[in-house]
């Protein structure tokens, strides 16, 4: 189980999803060929942000799992934004952490280097 995230931005509040957020799941679970509970994800938006501050540096997105709670934060310039979106989207997938090229790069492309959108 993961530790608490200090980097989760305190200033986050609770969003819902939007209905673009369920096809962009679908699309991740296919590329990652692996299956998971969209309804499980907690979705958070930090207002009138475009990054947000962590211990490795500013950030656009970050996803946590803390016991069974599952959060992704997203910065709120992004929150339209497909790659951002859906690269925390694996994380959840995956329940992990770090960035296993098979699935970030070579499966789904959702890297900055190789989105293709």
């Amino acid at each position: 189980m993961l530790e608490p995230s200090s980097d989760f931005p305190a200033n986050a509040v609770p969003m819902t999803p939007p209905a673009a957020y369920l096809s962009w799941w679908q699309a991740t679970e296919s590329c990652a060929q692996r299956t998971g509970r969209f309804t499980r994800i907690r979705w958070y938006v930090v207002p009138g942000a475009m990054t947000f501050p962590t211990h490795e540096g500013p950030k656009v997105g970050l996803w946590s799992r803390v016991g069974d709670e599952v959060r992704i934060a997203v910065a709120e310039g992004y929150v339209a934004h497909e790659l951002v979106v859906r690269h925390e989207m694996l994380h959840a997938l995956l329940d992990r952490e770090g960035h296993p090229p098979l699935y970030f790069q070579q499966r789904c492309g959702l890297t900055w280097e190789t989105w293709h959108g």
